[in-house]
């Protein structure tokens, strides 16, 4: 079973796509921010993050990924953002495991991509 790790600062948006993947079968934890979700994952270990790009706490998604990444070597990153822009895409681009997701999109985007990188993690 893929294990997700969303970290978002909005209280109800890690609790809605929580509850939209554990109905696909995966196992899901939240985080409101990167100390948490550092946290989460030294017992939890997640398959793929999923993080918001522009989080409250001094850290942004990409900074939370790179420094889970360490102790989560399989780690697959999806990017959510609502601002996309061509400096971020380009940052994207030259890190492999990372995905960008634009907002406003679909459940079933989001559980594709999830299933898309879920295959390439730990099982």
């Amino acid at each position: 079973m893929t294990r997700v790790l969303v970290v978002d600062d909005e209280p109800d948006y890690p609790q809605l796509l929580s509850i939209i993947l554990t109905k696909e079968g995966f196992e899901v934890e939240t985080a409101a921010n990167g100390d948490d979700a550092r946290r989460v994952a030294s017992r939890f270990v997640p398959d793929v993050l999923i993080v918001d790009w522009m989080l409250e706490d001094s850290e942004d998604g990409l900074a939370v990924s790179k420094s889970l990444a360490r102790s989560c070597p399989n780690l697959r990153t999806v990017l959510i953002t609502g601002y996309p822009s061509s400096a971020l895409e380009s940052r994207i681009k030259k890190t492999p495991d990372v995905r960008l997701l634009t907002k406003p999109f679909t459940p079933t985007h989001l559980i594709e991509l999830v299933r898309e990188l879920g295959g390439c993690g730990q099982q």
